[in-house]
């Protein structure tokens, strides 16, 4: 069932087209072709045997059976015998005549069968020559023609004149049939040769256009899979004037649009939820946006993609977003928490996690969000997960949201200043933090230009 599938595939469909198309245009081509170089070689030998009939019409013997036929009883032994020398001498001049045939005309202006090549006595009459056709009529020059049923056999007729200039006979020169087939056969074998060419180069040529095409359709189709599933980051090569080409260039702007217009919602559920957790958490208010600027801004400066610039964005604006979990007496509490309140609310990061994964949208940020309060060193929570197994967006969240945990001032302590807290991130990195990120963040020119970002 699957070799069936994959043989009546996009891709071998459009190369059974492709191939099959230009197949038959090639054999039409080399059909034309071989039949168009078959009648240029007849022609050409016709043209030659033209001219030597015309030059074995003045030869020493032929005037030789000129004078013989001229007596009122020719004696056809002799006239047998010269046809044969003839013959012999056009031989030897490689030319490939047959057979020498001589009539001689009556005074009624017939063609009577005198003598042949052969030396056949018994032939005495036209019966014997039959298969060579009715002769041309008043054959005043050389003429040259096929004789009918019988494949590349020619004879040419020149007529044989007394001194006077009065025709007397006519003699016949056949050319080899087999010879000549020979000499086509060559011509079909060049033409095979050229066709099968053609055609391996049409099939090599068609397999590559089949296989473009089809890949470029491939293409479109997974590029609005992609999008029926959501994933609206795609880039389809639009390069070209052809129709494909016009079509992924509107899928590319489709999904610029649908992206925009996603992210814009997206922007104003977060802002909803943001202000929902805020409402809640009064200590807290201001808090979600300031840690995502600044998280906006290490993953600026580590230069991570456009597309992970915005996860991490997102990721930071909704890092507490579980706290709407917890009891307003635990999140609003002004002293410090005891054990099992504490207990209570290192539930938010799983709270959160499980409040975004019912949104497809935001799968990308459900696990920075989960493991936003993860450990370098794996003492964080909720997994205990150490070092480069914490998701990146993760890891610059919990710098960010640290710093400015520190620099906020609570109800039970005052914050601190930039440089103490700075201090701080230094001294605990390669423990708590990234030491990469802690880096990043700290060569970060304008963090005071972060604590009123515009979200």
């Amino acid at each position: 069932m699957g070799s069936t599938r994959a043989f009546f595939s996009l891709r071998i469909k459009l190369f059974l087209a492709f191939f099959l198309l230009s197949a038959l245009i090639s054999m039409a081509i080399s059909y034309r072709l071989f039949i168009h170089m078959r009648t240029d070689h007849m022609n050409t030998l016709k043209r030659d045997l033209a001219v030597i009939a015309d030059l074995a019409a003045v030869q020493e013997e032929t005037k030789y059976i000129t004078q013989i036929i001229a007596v009122n009883v020719p004696e056809q032994t002799q006239v047998v015998q010269t046809a044969k020398d003839l013959l012999q001498r056009l031989k030897g001049e490689s030319l490939d005549i047959d057979q020498i045939y001589i009539w001689k005309v009556t005074s009624s202006g017939d063609y009577v069968y005198l003598a042949d090549s052969e030396n056949d006595e018994n032939k005495t009459t036209d019966q014997g020559l039959s298969y060579l056709g009715p002769l041309p009529a008043q054959i005043t020059r050389p003429v040259v023609t096929e004789i009918a049923d019988r494949s590349f056999e020619i004879m040419a007729y020149a007529p044989l004149k007394d001194s006077a200039g009065k025709i007397l006979g006519v003699a016949g020169f056949s050319v080899n049939g087999a010879a000549v087939a020979e000499d086509v056969q060559h011509l079909v074998i060049q033409v095979i040769s050229v066709a099968a060419l053609a055609i391996l180069v049409v099939g090599i040529i068609s397999w590559w256009l089949a296989s473009n095409f089809a890949r470029r359709l491939l293409l479109l189709d997974e590029a609005m899979d992609q999008m029926a599933a959501g994933n609206l980051e795609i880039i389809l090569p639009d390069k070209g004037k052809d129709e494909l080409s016009i079509l992924a260039s509107r899928l590319n702007q489709l999904a610029v649009s649908l992206s925009s217009e996603r992210e814009e919602m997206l922007l104003s559920a977060i802002e909803s939820l943001v202000a929902a957790l805020e409402a809640k958490d009064s200590y807290t208010y201001g808090h979600s946006s300031q840690v995502s600027a600044m998280a906006y801004a290490i993953a600026a400066q580590i230069g991570l993609s456009e597309q992970d610039l915005f996860s991490v964005r997102i990721a930071a604006l909704l890092h507490d977003i579980g706290k709407i979990g917890i009891p307003d007496q635990i999140l609003n509490k002004p002293d410090k928490l005891d054990e099992e309140e504490f207990r209570i609310i290192r539930q938010h990061p799983e709270i959160g996690a499980k409040i975004l994964s019912g949104i497809p949208a935001l799968a990308r940020v459900t696990e920075m969000v989960r493991c936003h309060h993860a450990r370098w060193d794996g003492k964080g929570y909720p997994e205990g997960l150490t070092g480069k197994k914490i998701p990146l967006g993760a890891r610059i969240i919990a710098v960010a949201d640290t710093f400015q945990a520190m620099t906020s001032d609570r109800p039970y302590r005052k914050g601190m200043t930039k440089e103490m807290a700075l201090a701080e991130l230094l001294r605990c990195s390669d423990s708590q933090f990234d030491p990469v990120l802690v880096k990043a963040f700290c060569s970060i020119k304008n963090i005071s230009g972060l604590e009123n970002p515009k979200i």
